[in-house]
């Protein structure tokens, strides 16, 4: 079975539009965008190819859908906040690793999806 996968990418195109920065002094940036590589949609309504746009930091609530890893790239996920903080994983990610062996940090809250057309058949 093939599991999704996240990708980061720098938006072209009219999607730049909505690369936002921290301030006009700094490289840092306030929102960043992930391509989702997935066999099927999921239940959330995502698409294979969906870029997600991603605001930077933890600052998340119950029922937010957000972005964690363990430190690297390749371990990015999508998950939701549960009423009791624990993040549950969704669209076929993983599940984040016991927090007492590995620590999962939520890199930043999902605020948006941009989706190609597609043409249908």
């Amino acid at each position: 079975m093939n599991l999704p996968w996240l990708e980061s990418v720098r938006p072209n195109g009219k999607a730049a539009q909505f690369q936002a920065r921290v301030g006009a002094h700094t490289r840092e940036l306030e929102r960043f965008f992930l391509r989702l590589h997935a066999p099927a949609p999921c239940a959330e309504g995502f698409w294979a190819g969906d870029l997600l746009a991603v605001t930077c930091g933890p600052d998340a609530e119950p029922g937010d859908l957000v972005v964690w890893s363990t430190g690297s790239t390749a371990s990015l996920a999508l998950a939701r906040i549960g009423a009791d903080l624990a993040l549950a994983p969704v669209g076929g990610f993983p599940a984040p690793p016991d927090p007492a062996l590995a620590e999962a940090r939520v890199r930043g809250v999902v605020v948006g999806r941009l989706r190609a057309t597609r043409k249908v058949v």
